[in-house]
């Protein structure tokens, strides 16, 4: 049996993958002492499930916006009073810090020659500004807005492969959700699951597992 081409290009994932999501806590914590992780892990179930379902139901609106609108209904579901600067707090996300590891590993796919670009559900707005204050070389910044649907979408992939002209199986995808893992997988890239807790499956959708990762043996595995 012949080895996999040779990965010309990696991806990556943004939130909750190259930017480390704990810091919400902390965050959300200031509006309600003592409940920061309940109203966090409530604000992204309801962000990735909004943007799940505006993308069946044709509805686009931007991550921004899908955002703000997640964190509203979060709040309201737990009887929590809304913040006066709501739009403040929901523009957490945009200064969420790296990932540890995430820097290494980046700078060692690219000395092995690797094009490296982040494919996220962030708006384009959002993106510029995140990539701005991180320390790493990215070749490829984009956003689902260019596709107006949200992953795992086969047409927000797709932008990976209009990037760069590379054939699916010579891109690497990284990211730590699983739901994002099993769309990437399906569309043919070769995947990265940063999987933290070691017991989590992907979701039921008849796709072949992508290779678990660590961000210490990701050049290894995309060598």
């Amino acid at each position: 049996m012949s080895p996999p081409p040779a990965v010309g290009a990696v991806f990556f994932d943004l939130f909750g993958t190259l930017l480390s999501l704990a810091p919400l806590d902390r965050v959300c914590d200031r509006i309600a002492p003592g409940r920061g992780g309940e109203i966090a892990e409530r604000w992204r179930a309801r962000q990735l499930e909004a943007s799940w379902l505006r993308t069946s139901m044709e509805r686009w609106a931007d991550f921004d916006v899908v955002t703000r609108d997640a964190f509203v209904v979060a709040l309201e579901e737990l009887g929590i009073e809304p913040p006066p600067d709501i739009d403040a707090v929901a523009g957490a996300f945009l200064d969420l810090p790296l990932a540890d590891g995430a820097a290494d590993a980046v700078r060692r796919l690219r000395e092995a020659g690797a094009e490296i670009g982040i494919l996220t559900n962030a708006s384009g707005r959002a993106l510029e500004h995140v990539a701005a204050r991180l320390d790493l070389r990215i070749d490829h910044l984009l956003s689902v807005d260019a596709a107006q649907r949200f992953k795992p979408h086969p047409g927000v992939y797709q932008l990976a492969v209009d990037a760069t002209h590379l054939e699916t199986g010579r891109i690497g995808f990284v990211t730590a959700n699983g739901w994002d893992a099993a769309g990437a997988a399906s569309f043919g890239f070769r995947v990265g699951w940063l999987r933290a807790d070691p017991s989590a499956r992907l979701p039921a959708v008849g796709v072949e597992g992508p290779m678990v990762v660590t961000w210490a043996d990701l050049g290894h595995r995309f060598g």
